[in-house]
């Protein structure tokens, strides 16, 4: 991580163009040195947190059924965080904004988004302002339970982790608390009044700064230093792994905070998004890129509660957070987007580090999150519970993650003996082919409306010729599913997306409380300190439980120094964790990737539209490529999967425009 800042100066609020060439501008606001000082010993920071200097974040926790890959690992009881506006009432459908009622037990994500770990994201030197409600359900483990045949049968689905405590919170490490201790979101100290210190937070109660199902509460913080932070609740901190609480159900997030001065921008859109803020073309087709654009105050935006939010930068003019994605574009307060030298040490006296790429220019920050030992139902029960293949399969299943997705080898394997998903028809697939790489498997942690298991989620390895096993138990065959398709086109799988040449930030936490990790990325390297122009190189580090790294690519950024094209690997460098589902791609493009066009959006123009959008709420859940659009190939999908809009980074040169592709179905002889 690297260290605090002397930088002063912060965006301010503007609109119109960012222009992705130096020839853009935006207006800048001085803080008074006097609003960052710190009080040595005191439990809070000596700030004055204004609407200038103060990000707000609306945040909520609710019970969230999540699907981890294409195969059908999943959990029906599932925990996350998300901002208030991606959140729906699940009874009506509904946004807050539309008219929904968010109501603790009935919210769930927006249809289009896809479930991630929160990221929220603030600036060194900067306030956070956390206004957080509880909208878990009044009891715990609310959904589907039991699944399948009774508890303890082969097959069994028996998903009750959940920590029975409904209390919740927002914590935060790496922060200073702003005014009293009751921002920490923990049970510490005098942070739990009352004599009944162990008792749980009822619906409607309120203990210290934990919360119960239907309480709201604001945390006050003072983010000081650049880094990667994680984001937990200690409302529930005994039971499931390792006494880890609701670790193990995906309740945790992510906390970046960026150096001084940075302005937050969106990385990966889907198609109309791009197209919404594309305001013009270069001479070589290139667009030119309103940063500022809104949603359109029309459908189906009103409906989706995006309308005149912005489609870019992730916050609005007064401030709020309302994208959280894991990937970002972060770019530094000068007019053409890059950062004062002042950010670094290095560069403040007028130095810089040889092996990295210019850290004055904008960078493109990559959130990913470990988690292990994670409850779920794996995609075929019965194999697993089998009382001989349980051992076999106890390395291999989808149990260890990156951002709530993962691709164990266990379940591809037998994917592929029962010729279902993208592996049915490859004969001769062995060992690593499985889980290291997209051409057999396809992306990693990709989700699909329908998993490859449906229908024979029973299947049992001991009646492998029985109806259990098959869709046409007469042929004993299943093939691919007629008329599935992808999903998610901003962010469908397992993979950051970069353009070779691009500066990039790895923000890795460990979100678990168990094991130990080692990251290690293919084909890149970064530096222990990246102040220091004497330290080690490395493609490999430890992360601890509860820990965060900033890691800052050299050797040139995305591609390395030989601007290599294509997919770089990085995953957790002990075996058994890998072949458990905790990898992930980066892939470094050498074209301009405005998107995949959707068959929803009605686009006039399969390559180059420029009208048509979708017409119903939440329609951009299907990553379902228009016939003749560029997309990627899949092994199972003939159209192929999406290609997310990856957006230029302002002040650098753009790559070319692509030749015009298209993907086509090709029988090949049933291999």
């Amino acid at each position: 991580m690297t260290n605090e800042h002397n930088h002063r100066c912060r965006a301010g609020t503007a609109s119109g163009l960012l222009s992705p060439t130096p020839k853009g501008a935006l207006g800048l606001l001085c803080l008074s040195a006097s609003l960052l000082g710190l009080v040595p010993g005191s439990a809070s920071a000596a700030v004055s947190c204004t609407a200038d200097n103060t990000i707000t974040a609306n945040v909520v926790v609710f019970d969230s059924p999540t699907v981890f890959n294409r195969l059908g690992a999943q959990n029906p009881n599932w925990i996350t965080y998300a901002l208030r506006r991606d959140v729906i009432d699940t009874r009506t459908g509904l946004p807050e904004s539309a008219g929904g009622v968010l109501t603790p037990g009935f919210v769930g994500l927006r249809p289009d988004k896809r479930p991630r770990p929160l990221i929220v994201r603030s600036v060194a030197g900067e306030c956070l302002k956390v206004n957080f409600t509880n909208l878990l359900a009044p009891i715990a483990n609310p959904n589907d339970v039991q699944q399948g045949p009774a508890q303890g049968q082969p097959g069994a689905l028996f998903n009750d982790d959940q920590v029975a405590s409904r209390c919740a919170g927002f914590h935060a490490t790496g922060t200073e608390l702003v005014g009293t201790i009751a921002s920490d979101g923990s049970l510490v100290g005098n942070n739990h009044p009352g004599a009944d210190v162990a008792g749980n937070c009822a619906p409607g109660d309120q203990k210290g700064s934990l919360v119960g199902p239907g309480v709201s509460i604001t945390y006050q913080l003072y983010t000081p230093h650049e880094g990667a932070y994680v984001i937990n609740s200690y409302g529930a901190t005994i039971g499931s792994e390792a006494n880890s609480g609701n670790l193990a159900v995906g309740m945790f997030g992510g906390l970046n905070v960026q150096p001084k001065g940075a302005r937050l921008y969106r990385s990966q859109v889907t198609e109309e998004e791009l197209r919404l803020a594309t305001v013009g073309s270069t001479a070589l087709g290139q667009p030119v890129i309103d940063y500022e654009a809104v949603y359109p105050n029309a459908a189906p935006w009103i409906a989706e509660g995006k309308a005149g939010l912005p489609v870019l930068n992730m916050l609005t003019a007064t401030r709020e957070l309302v994208h959280s994605d894991i990937n970002a574009i972060v770019v530094g307060p000068n007019p053409d987007g890059s950062f004062p030298p002042s950010t670094y040490p290095l560069e403040s006296v007028g130095k810089s580090n040889p092996a990295l790429p210019n850290r004055l220019e904008p960078y493109r920050e990559f959130s990913s999150v470990f988690h292990d030992e994670q409850t779920n139902s794996q995609v075929f029960p019965r194999w697993y519970n089998d009382p001989v293949l349980a051992y076999t399969l106890a390395g291999v299943k989808d149990q260890f993650m990156i951002n709530y997705g993962s691709g164990g080898i266990g379940s591809e394997i037998i994917a592929n003996r029962l010729h279902t998903g993208p592996m049915h028809d490859c004969t001769d697939c062995a060992y690593e082919e499985f889980f290291l790489a997209s051409q057999t498997v396809g992306d990693p942690g990709l989700l699909v409306n329908a998993p490859a298991n449906t229908g024979i989620e029973a299947c049992d390895p001991q009646a492998i010729a029985g109806p259990t096993c098959w869709r046409d138990p007469i042929n004993l065959a299943n093939g691919p599913i007629a008329g599935n398709f992808a999903l998610f086109q901003e962010d469908p799988s397992n993979v950051h997306h970069a353009y070779t040449g691009d500066q990039v930030k790895i923000r890795n936490i460990h979100a678990g409380s168990f094991e130990q990790h080692i990251f290690h990325l293919h084909n890149h390297q970064w530096l222990f300190n990246p102040n220091d122009d004497n330290a080690n190189y490395l493609d490999a580090q430890e992360i601890l439980p509860g820990s965060g790294h900033t890691y800052e690519l050299a050797n040139g950024g995305a591609g390395n120094r030989n601007q290599t094209v294509g997919d770089a690997i990085f995953h957790c460098h002990f075996y058994p964790h890998f072949a458990q589902g905790m990898w992930y791609h980066i892939r470094n493009h050498d074209v301009l990737e405005t998107g995949t066009v959707l068959a929803v959006s009605n686009a006039n123009d399969p390559q180059t539209p420029t009208e048509g959008f979708h017409a119903n709420p939440f329609e951009l859940r299907s990553g379902q490529p228009m016939v003749g659009a560029r997309a990627l190939p899949d092994g199972e999908l003939p159209d192929g999967t999406p290609i997310p809009a990856i957006v230029p980074m302002p002040g650098k040169a753009m790559p070319l425009m692509p030749a015009t592709v298209s993907v086509t179905p090709v029988d090949r002889g049933g291999f």
